[in-house]
């Protein structure tokens, strides 16, 4: 008998589904690309339990008789393209005609025309019929972040489409379509980073870049507030976030990263969009002129825009942002007690306590120091981390609380919001004194007493998007060690920032009392020494 056999039916659809529908922020994307193309003005996604209890996507687009619904729960069915020509012409949003019979295998899929015009599909029980990809499905919290995360993509894509998503009856994202992309980002991002972002608009030979930059006072400490849109598709291409990044390289500091939202208008023909199953990736055929064109929209919108320091500066004192609620640096920084004064180096004694006794600060981010014999340079950043990531792991540390006389509210976007929910009593347990504060906002009233010199709203902003981006593991225990990690990047010193004599051997000090004062939390090497015999060697001695 012949081993080889025909498929079934139902296990293609299967098999077919598993290259569209990844998770349920893969059925929403593939409903609301559906609707977008129908010509829909206002769309409302609804989804319950994560998603994987129900989805539900309803629109004002132009629908589908009978027949037509019938038609498109078949395989490879589409009203997008005619020929094969059309596949290098591609104007829509979706058009392979896999996405309805592929979530109708792996759902109970209902399709309903709406009284007025457009239709409402619902999609229950997600993956009840395949349970091991159910069971590699994540938290709802994390779920749901990643639905919105989807939608707001398409918000900032489509300004002049109305969005709603709910989540579990609970408005999570709201914009009302006015056509401003200004608007759309404040509904996705909020009105504070909105209002920090610069117009930018530059034509090329194949088509034109238009959209929103940061001003260099606003970056993030990820990519994830990159975005960029090719003919309305948001898209992922190394290249253009390479030449976004390498413009902002003298404006931003190097672990930082801008935000942008950009629409690159290109003929269709001069770019492949079916490189990847969903359609994530593109491919140009001028990466060169293309990528040129982002680094140009991007200069002339910096133009008047003066950089942030470099870092260069001389002045070894040590300025850090004061506002009334904080306690003096030394009281926060170094919380135990030091002299006002301290000897000349050459008097600083070596010791136990104090191995290394600092000389030099080298371009306000190392300390050159000595241990009376050879040479040691620290990376300041490196170490602080070490430092308040010990002391947060230490539970009477994490009790300590540094209360701020006024409160602040911060705003997020939704997947970044849904990462701080899913965490909050971690995030409370390790000394935030905040809580949710209307949609999506949260209100900050104290933080760790060892982060007290940093803005309060800043490192949890950080905090936010390490969580979205790195919060993703299942496990207590790794939750709370990424929290600590990240708590004690964003608080540490940062490279540039100038130390005193007093600063640097309390540092140093407080760095041998780690239990690791070599590596920081991140296992990088934060110390190198070199010994009196390799100086020595050197000028051939």
């Amino acid at each position: 008998m012949s081993e080889i056999k025909l498929l079934s039916e139902d296990l293609i659809n299967k098999i077919a589904a598993g290259e569209v529908v990844e998770r349920p922020a893969s059925v929403v994307k593939e409903l609301v690309e559906n609707s977008i193309d129908a010509g829909a003005d206002r769309i409302v996604v609804e989804i319950e339990d994560g998603g994987k209890k129900l989805i539900r996507v309803s629109d004002n687009g132009r629908g589908m008789t009978e027949t037509e619904i019938r038609l498109a729960l078949e395989r490879h069915s589409t009203s997008k393209i005619r020929s094969v020509d059309d596949l290098f012409n591609i104007r829509t949003l979706g058009f392979r005609g896999e996405a309805l019979p592929s979530i109708a295998s792996i759902s109970q899929l209902k399709i309903e025309r709406n009284q007025s015009s457009g239709l409402t599909i619902e999609a229950k029980d997600l993956f009840y019929n395949t349970p091991v990809r159910k069971k590699f499905l994540k938290s709802n919290a994390t779920e749901i972040g990643r639905c919105g995360d989807i939608i707001a993509k398409y918000v900032l894509a489509f300004p002049g489409i109305s969005f709603k998503f709910v989540s579990d009856s609970k408005t999570l994202l709201f914009s009302s379509g006015g056509g401003d992309l200004l608007g759309a980002v404040a509904a996705v991002y909020g009105a504070a980073i909105a209002k920090e972002l610069l117009p930018v608009n530059k034509s090329f030979a194949s088509g034109n870049i238009a959209g929103l930059i940061s001003r260099p006072t606003i970056s993030r400490v990820d990519k994830g507030y990159e975005n960029f849109f090719v003919n309305s598709r948001y898209v992922r291409n190394f290249l253009l976030n390479r030449a976004l990044e390498e413009t902002y390289r003298t404006y931003i500091p190097g672990n930082r990263y801008p935000i942008a939202v950009l629409s690159v208008a290109i003929d269709p023909r001069e770019v492949d969009v079916n490189v990847h199953p969903t359609k994530i990736e593109v491919k140009f055929m001028k990466n060169q002129e293309v990528m040129a064109a982002v680094r140009s929209a991007v200069v002339e919108g910096l133009t008047n825009i003066s950089p942030i320091s470099s870092g260069n500066q001389t002045s070894n004192s040590f300025a850090l942002p004061q506002g009334e609620w904080q306690a003096p640096m030394t009281d926060v920084f170094f919380p135990e007690e030091i002299p006002p004064t301290m000897p000349e180096r050459s008097a600083v004694a070596i010791s136990d306590e104090l191995p290394l006794a600092p000389l030099y600060q080298l371009k306000n981010a190392y300390i050159v120091a000595t241990d009376g014999s050879g040479l040691s340079v620290i990376d300041q950043h490196a170490a602080h981390e070490r430092i308040i990531y010990d002391r947060l792991t230490r539970q009477e540390e994490i009790k300590s609380v540094q209360a701020m006389l006024i409160p602040e509210t911060v705003e997020l976007d939704l997947s970044a919001a849904s990462a701080i929910r899913e965490h909050l009593g971690l995030i409370q347990e390790m000394g935030f004194e905040v809580e949710e504060f209307g949609q999506n906002s949260f209100i900050i009233r104290g933080v760790p007493a060892i982060c007290g010199k940093t803005s309060g709203a800043e490192l949890f902003v950080d905090l936010a998007n390490d969580l979205r981006e790195n919060g993703k593991s299942d496990q207590l225990a790794v939750k709370k060690e990424n929290l600590r990690k990240s708590v004690a990047c964003h608080s540490a010193i940062k490279a540039g920032e100038g130390m005193t004599t007093v600063e640097m051997t309390t540092l140093i000090r407080d760095l041998f009392r780690t239990e690791n004062p070599t590596t920081c939390p991140h296992g990088r090497p934060l110390i190198f020494s070199i010994t009196a015999a390799e100086i020595e060697k050197k000028f051939h001695r």
